[in-house]
């Protein structure tokens, strides 16, 4: 009875280094074909895979190895070509076979050669602005280049039955897809440019923006390259790819696509499901009921958030809880430049599908004229037109006299219209202000006079005195200096008196009386002793 056939261990070895080598997308897809869970973390799904290998190679079972082997190589690979292979016994390993090959002989005794990841089509996400009809070229593969610039080139060979299509059709487009790996046959990919690539069609450049948003992924559109075909029947038209500083692989496809304008899709939401104006009152009232929630009137915009505009025909997504719509067409317009798919009223993320009109919010605009901007909505449903209460008086421009009235207000106080008659009666000559000193002296013998609370009007502080009006000090003694040095002085004093002088209606004015001057002394201009 001859021995079970044992496995080379360098080739176990080769084929779990490679499996750890492996990213998530590439895992999940040999764990499927092996019929094992795809959950959990990569390291896990590794470990699954090797006790996966190691049991084969242990129990001598070279068919499941063997076709496990080339899953882990040939990952991109249909895995319809692994079962042919299946019940295929491995060939022994023999002993002048190199060691220091890390890649298993095919057990037919062949060298099998991997599979390219640009013979795997990509499989883009939906779009309802552009439906894939076929493809035009083969599937471009752009290798990473870290630190360098790379270039590809290609042939679209375009059929006859194609050229009547775009000549007959302006819906049918020619445009560009491009995708990033991992590339996975049961998941979709968006569409994603290297981040400095130019893309000329027979020398001329693709003028298109390949970058989309910042941050937004998914809102890349396809590049139209239509215009700048050769729309004849076995013309080669020459399609330069250039690209640099990528850190992951690229796949160019060209395709023929359907191309549906934002009218015709708003045509479609039109015949398609629609919220029904019962379903959005009963909604309504059932928050109203709610206990835990105080619902009051609202105030509902007939405004598109997008375009600020009336809102012709309102859509929301099924999954939105506001009665707040847009615009459709504005809203497709927009996704059709920037397709981020989110809802403009509450930042969520919609698609097409989950789109319809409400007939709730399309009954206010069909009865409310165009000029009506917003309406006002009760718990229960009913909803009435917002008016705004007009004052006579601001639309006039004109006040009231009572307004008049209230404004102006004159104060009828005996003492201070005494002091205006004074004001008038006093004449230019005694306007002048008194000195400082004069002042104070009046204000001290006004001050005893006031017996009650009140003021009297003779205390009024005069506010526009200024120091410079203040009378000088007198000069000092003159000195005259004789023959022999001694100085002799005239003393002049000034002696200075104040008169209280009455003045009209009570005012009293301090007014300084000037005083002789005393002769000056006789000088003596002898010398000597007297």
């Amino acid at each position: 009875m001859a021995s079970p056939q044992s496995i080379d261990p360098q080739s176990i070895q080769a084929v779990i280094a490679k499996t750890k080598t492996l990213i998530n997308t590439q895992l999940k897809t040999i764990l499927r074909l092996e019929s094992l869970p795809v959950s959990g973390a990569k390291a896990i799904m590794q470990e699954r895979i090797i006790n996966l290998i190691n049991h084969h190679a242990r129990s001598g079972n070279i068919a499941d190895y063997n076709r496990l082997r080339d899953r882990v190589y040939d990952i991109n690979q249909s895995s319809s070509n692994h079962y042919n292979h299946s019940t295929s016994s491995a060939t022994p390993p023999s002993s002048n076979m190199p060691t220091h090959s890390t890649r298993p002989t095919h057990p037919f005794g062949k060298g099998l050669t991997p599979t390219s990841y640009a013979q795997v089509k990509p499989k883009f996400r939906d779009s309802p602005f552009y439906s894939i009809t076929e493809s035009l070229s083969s599937v471009l593969e752009c290798k990473v280049r870290e630190a360098t610039r790379d270039q590809l080139e290609t042939k679209i060979n375009l059929r006859q039955d194609v050229v009547d299509r775009l000549v007959a059709d302006s819906s049918q487009k020619v445009m560009i897809y491009c995708a990033s790996e991992p590339i996975s046959p049961f998941s979709q990919v968006d569409i994603t440019f290297p981040h400095q690539i130019e893309i000329r069609v027979n020398l001329d450049e693709v003028k298109a923006n390949l970058r989309g948003l910042k941050g937004k992924p998914g809102s890349t559109r396809p590049a139209d390259i239509t215009t700048l075909l050769r729309k004849r029947s076995g013309y080669e038209n020459t399609l330069n790819v250039t690209y640099a500083l990528t850190n992951k692989k690229f796949y160019i496809v060209v395709n023929l696509v359907k191309q549906h304008a934002p009218e015709a899709l708003v045509a479609k939401l039109k015949a398609g499901r629609s919220i029904s104006k019962d379903q959005i009152i009963r909604e309504m009232i059932t928050r109203s009921q709610d206990g835990d929630i105080v619902t009051t009137s609202s105030i509902m915009s007939l405004k598109c958030p997008l375009s600020t505009l009336r809102i012709d025909t309102p859509c929301r997504s099924t999954i939105c809880t506001h009665n707040q719509c847009f615009d459709a067409l504005s809203f497709l317009q927009l996704q059709e430049q920037a397709p981020t798919w989110t809802c403009p009223v509450c930042n969520k993320v919609v698609s097409f599908q989950a789109l319809q009109v409400d007939q709730y919010v399309n009954e206010i605009l069909k009865y409310t004229p165009r000029s009506v901007d917003q309406v006002t909505v009760e718990p229960d449903g009913r909803w009435y037109q917002v008016t705004q209460k007009e004052n006579p008086n601001r639309t006039t421009g004109t006040r009231s006299s009572s307004e008049e009235d209230d404004d102006i207000v004159e104060i009828q106080e005996p003492r201070l219209a005494a002091i205006k008659d004074e004001a008038l009666l006093t004449p230019s000559s005694m306007a002048r202000t008194p000195p400082y000193s004069s002042r104070e002296q009046s204000l001290s013998s006004a001050a005893p006079r006031s017996s009650s609370g009140k003021r009297s009007i003779g205390q009024v502080i005069d506010l526009t005195f200024s120091s410079d009006e203040e009378e000088q000090p007198p000069r000092g003694p003159k000195r005259q200096s004789t023959s022999n040095g001694a100085s002799i002085s005239h003393t002049s004093s000034v002696a200075t008196t104040a008169h209280l002088l009455p003045g009209p209606n009570g005012f009293n004015f301090n007014l300084p009386r000037l005083a002789p001057a005393k002769p000056p002394e006789p000088l003596d201009y002898r010398f000597g002793d007297p």
